[in-house]
C-alpha cells in the first residue's frame, strides 16, 4: 500500500474564521488572566490580553474559564469563612460586560 502525501489545505467545508489556536497563545492569555486577578499586569500586557480577546473566541473562552475559576474559588473560601447562620455579601464579577447592555443585572446580585 502506497504512502499518499497528507493535503494540509482546508476542505471545502471548513470554516476559514475558525483555525486551531496555538497553545502558547492560550497558555499566554491564562498567564495574563491571573496576572490580571491578582493586580500584576502591566499596561503592555494588559493591551495585549485585551487584543488577544478582541479577536479570538478560544481566547475568550479560555479567559472567561480562568475568572470563573477565580470566582469559583473565592466563592468556595468566603462560604467556609462566613459564620454558620448569616448570609455571605455578593459581589458582581466582570460586571462590567452588562454596562450598555438593555437587560439590568440580577436581581439576586447586590451591587
Amino acid at each position: 500500500m502506497a504512502h499518499e502525501p497528507q493535503d494540509f489545505r482546508p476542505s471545502k467545508n471548513a470554516d476559514p474564521t475558525k483555525h486551531d489556536r496555538d497553545p502558547v497563545v492560550l497558555e499566554r492569555v491564562q498567564e495574563l488572566a491571573w496576572a490580571l486577578v491578582d493586580e500584576q499586569i502591566s499596561s503592555d500586557e494588559m493591551r495585549l490580553l485585551d487584543n488577544l480577546l478582541l479577536s479570538d473566541d478560544e481566547a475568550r473562552s479560555t479567559y472567561i474559564g480562568c475568572i470563573q475559576l477565580h470566582t469559583d474559588l473565592l466563592e468556595h473560601y468566603r462560604a467556609s469563612a462566613v459564620p454558620v447562620g448569616s448570609t455571605p455579601a455578593q459581589t458582581q464579577v466582570l460586571s462590567f460586560l452588562n454596562e450598555g447592555s438593555p437587560f439590568p443585572p440580577s436581581e439576586d446580585v447586590k451591587s
